[in-house]
């Protein structure tokens, strides 16, 4: 059974990445702004929710075909937010550094597998348990079903760093429209679900 699962969600990500592979640079460009626009009520939710006296969002660096995040991240750093992003080091790694300004961040080239890494900023590393500071918590998504269900690249670290966190206000998948789907999508034990999506077309609550 679990074989079946997986090779089903093989599937679906072979077939989300062929679609984002036709996505022009100038959309991804608009949806990148769109997005930011859609994320304005998100990040009033990270400042009223603050944690431990800091209002914290976790985030990530996007790459490749994914929505840039670029926009919604100075959005929030013009807000005053605090900014966690992944700090991946061997790519198994659980850990995240605080993203203090765009031009922070550096190219730290690839993994061992040869696919690219995301860029990261530069400081310390934080532990694992640092999302717990988070009111909002974002994660890439290559589809979410209405269940919450979400469909990531299939490395797990997402999956592992939600479950060692305390429970968030919201964990939101960010994707495109058309990759939020009905469902059910294939879900396995260790899938952590999420209870947002956010699009270039708006945030909705799932579940």
């Amino acid at each position: 059974m679990t074989t079946d699962v997986r090779t089903a969600k093989n599937e679906l990500r072979r077939a989300a990445l062929r679609r984002r592979a036709g996505i022009e640079a100038r959309e991804r460009e608009t949806a990148g702004h769109a997005l930011a626009d859609s994320a304005a009520d998100l990040l009033d939710m990270a400042v009223s929710s603050r944690r431990k006296g800091i209002a914290t969002i976790a985030a990530y660096i996007s790459m490749g075909s994914e929505i840039p995040l670029d926009p919604l991240l100075r959005l929030a750093l013009g807000r005053g937010l605090r900014i966690l992003v992944p700090r991946l080091g061997s790519g198994l790694d659980l850990g995240w550094g605080v993203l203090r300004s765009m031009e922070d961040l550096h190219t730290v080239g690839r993994f061992r597998s040869g696919r690219e890494r995301p860029r990261e900023p530069g400081g310390p590393v934080l532990p694992a348990e640092a999302i717990g500071e988070a009111g909002v918590v974002l994660v890439p998504a290559l589809s979410v079903d209405l269940h919450g269900t979400r469909l990531g690249r299939g490395g797990g670290w997402y999956d592992r760093m939600l479950a060692s966190a305390e429970p968030c206000p919201a964990v939101v998948a960010v994707c495109w429209t058309w990759e939020v789907v009905a469902g059910p999508l294939p879900h396995e034990p260790h899938d952590v679900p999420v209870n947002t999506v956010l699009t270039p077309d708006g945030m909705t609550s799932l579940g």
